[in-house]
């Protein structure tokens, strides 16, 4: 009984979100546009996982709208746009390039440049606080110190 116990608590049980309402697709097609749709979605409550994999009450209305204008004809670009309108460019995980966006695509370069230089910086100021040769008395003190360590 303990190593069931103990192989419960080790192996990861991954949870998924259950659709309330799942409805059959006239065709192959619609299925896989919807399942494309909800993975390319990000759930505005849960903010890090997409549509496909919340079970929030708004993912699931997420659902269900995606998969009403599925069936009633709708592109994958009216689908999305209708989405961005409504939750604005958060709703894709993929948001576009414009100027509403570029903190969101470029903030991480420059935190990565910003550490980088202040990195240069710090090796640069310690390599010159240092001094770069030894005087004849210094040494003799390095050699006496290391020879009472041993």
């Amino acid at each position: 009984m303990k190593k069931i116990i103990f192989l419960l608590l080790i192996i990861p049980i991954q949870l998924y979100a259950v659709d309330k309402n799942p409805i059959e697709f006239a065709n192959v097609e619609q299925e896989e546009r919807f399942s494309n749709l909800i993975n390319e979605l990000r759930c505005v409550v849960c903010q890090n996982q997409s549509v496909a994999d919340s079970n929030a009450e708004l993912a699931q209305d997420v659902r269900d709208l995606v998969r009403n204008k599925i069936l009633e004809g709708q592109t994958d670009l009216q689908i999305t746009d209708f989405l961005v309108d409504r939750y604005g460019d958060f709703v894709l995980y993929n948001p576009p390039l414009k100027s509403k966006t570029y903190v969101l695509w470029f903030g991480p370069l420059v935190l990565v440049l910003l550490a980088f230089i202040v990195f240069i910086y710090i090796i640069r100021s310690h390599a010159q606080s240092t001094p770069s040769t030894l005087t004849d008395k210094e040494r003799n003190i390095i050699k006496q110190v290391l020879m009472r360590s041993r």
